[in-house]
């Protein structure tokens, strides 16, 4: 409820204060998990971005998660904020999460409770067709699992033609366990057309409680992720209107996922 109440009062400060360019996106996505041990997940997530002029961005997410297998079940909401903002060729980027989760089991009379908040704080900078950055994250996580983790990773964008984007994100993670993790995630974008773009993305190396900062997305799993890719597809099916397909696999150290995505975004001009 906070952070909807200071995105609202930026957004009522800005608009009056460059009421000539203002936008809002909101997007919508539910996301169906299969495991390979026959656990299933469904997650839904909504997200509304904000703008005032080219210099500014915030964007607020909700995402509702439940596992459902059949000796337990776990239930999780996310709340996220991103303020992005553009100065002299600089970006700098900051993003909050908070989450709380619950497990229910046969065995315990009382659910275990586990909550966490996250803080990713980074800078990019660059000229066309090179982009750079570097970031980092502190997650830590309360209740019956206790772990902290801080990652810190860099960032390269290159644009080798105006319809190909790709993305490199080297990073380091530390963890309260002791255990360390490095890994490179990769991603390709091509912009076949205003109305059609693809999107691979492959990550090499392990990782654990791994923060996605394009996609504010968190993966509080306490298992090691072995490897991880996706393949997205973009489609703009009227005036604005963007339909998203996601595919994506994940391998643990115990189990796989695969996720299957389906998204609706457009954006809304004052």
């Amino acid at each position: 409820m906070l952070n909807k109440i200071i995105f609202l009062v930026l957004l009522i400060i800005n608009f009056y204060a460059y009421p000539q360019s203002f936008l809002i996106r909101p997007s919508a996505y539910f996301t169906y998990g299969a495991y390979s041990d026959k656990t299933t997940s469904m997650q839904y997530s909504l997200f509304l971005g904000g703008s005032i002029g080219q210099n500014n961005l915030i964007v607020i997410g909700y995402d509702n998660i439940k596992i459902n297998n059949d000796l337990w079940k776990f239930g999780q909401n996310n709340y996220s904020i991103g303020i992005h903002y553009w100065i002299n060729g600089l970006k700098f980027k900051l993003d909050f999460l908070s989450l709380t989760g619950e497990f229910k089991d046969d065995l315990v009379n009382n659910p275990l409770v586990d909550n966490g908040t996250l803080i990713s704080p980074e800078i990019s900078f660059g000229v066309y067709p090179f982009y750079y950055g570097i970031g980092s994250s502190y997650f830590s996580q309360r209740g019956n699992n206790k772990i902290n983790s801080i990652q810190v990773y860099l960032r390269t964008d290159y644009y080798p033609h105006y319809k190909f984007l790709i993305n490199l994100i080297p990073t380091f993670q530390l963890i309260s366990d002791k255990s360390k993790y490095l890994s490179l995630q990769t991603s390709i974008t091509y912009f076949h057309s205003y109305e059609l773009s693809f999107n691979s993305t492959f990550t090499i190396g392990a990782r654990k409680l791994f923060y996605n900062p394009d996609l504010m997305v968190l993966f509080n799993q306490l298992e090691t992720q072995k490897s991880n890719y996706s393949f997205r597809v973009n489609y703009n099916i009227y005036k604005n209107f963007v339909a998203s397909l996601i595919y994506q696999k994940t391998k643990f150290t115990n189990y796989d996922i695969n996720y299957f995505v389906f998204g609706l975004s457009t954006p809304i001009y004052f």
